[in-house]
């Protein structure tokens, strides 16, 4: 399941988290960056690869190191999937139409 995690050194990153005793893995993970262009202007979130100087796709943290682990907001879950190439399928729309009003 695609969560986010918030390690002890302040940085929050999002990809395929998995709990495992006393360590927790990150599998395509990204770092998730706030950004600000200019003061005034709202804060933008930039996904970049976590670790990318290593050819592993699976990085092993301690434990001890992560502070929380959560569900991202829909909006960072779609920037992610767009980041890996997952492909995204949305659900049939839930639409009320003349044809299929319940008859009185």
């Amino acid at each position: 399941m695609i969560k986010i995690m918030r390690l002890s050194t302040g940085e929050d990153v999002i990809g395929e988290i998995n709990e495992e005793g006393s360590i927790v893995t990150a599998k395509d993970a990204f770092a998730i960056i706030p950004m600000q262009s200019s003061p005034g202007k709202p804060v933008q979130l930039m996904l970049t690869p976590w670790m990318p100087y290593s050819d592993d796709k699976t990085i092993t943290v301690d434990k001890d190191k992560v502070i929380t682990i959560y569900k991202p907001k829909v909006d960072i879950l779609k920037s992610y999937q767009q980041n890996t190439g997952q492909i995204i399928t949305p659900g049939k729309p839930g639409l009320i139409t003349e044809t299929s009003l319940p008859q009185v």
